[in-house]
């Protein structure tokens, strides 16, 4: 009986060991976007999005979200399974506006981390 008892005990410190170990991800590998540029091309009607997000787990911390509201509303909400190489990457859509619209970009990583710009006037 007692050496079931020293099993066990054994088993439950081997396996808190492991979660401990493995399932904490310090938050410094956990960050949100740290800057969103947003520039408009009127002659392409073409919002860019640039994004600087530095992450060391490229593989399971990425920017997963990108949406875009004009005016208040949403126009796009675009999904990724990846970030592009680099800590600064960009992204560009093809939405109509005139000058008088208003961009609103929220970018959103894996870790539900979130950044907001917005873009006032269209030039």
């Amino acid at each position: 009986m007692k050496e079931n008892i020293g099993l066990t005990k054994s088993f439950v410190t081997t396996l808190l060991f492991f979660s401990v170990v493995f399932g904490y991800q310090p938050s410094c590998y956990a960050s949100p976007p740290e800057s969103i540029q947003l520039t408009y091309n009127k002659g392409t009607q073409t919002l860019i999005v640039n994004i600087a997000h530095d992450t060391m787990l490229k593989g399971s911390h990425f920017i997963k979200y990108v949406e875009i509201k004009k005016n208040g509303s949403v126009v796009s909400i675009n999904k990724y399974e990846s970030q592009p190489t680099g800590d600064k990457f960009s992204y560009s859509y093809k939405i109509p506006a005139i000058e008088e619209d208003t961009f609103q970009v929220t970018a959103t990583c894996t870790r539900k981390d979130s950044l907001t710009s917005t873009l006032h006037t269209v030039r």
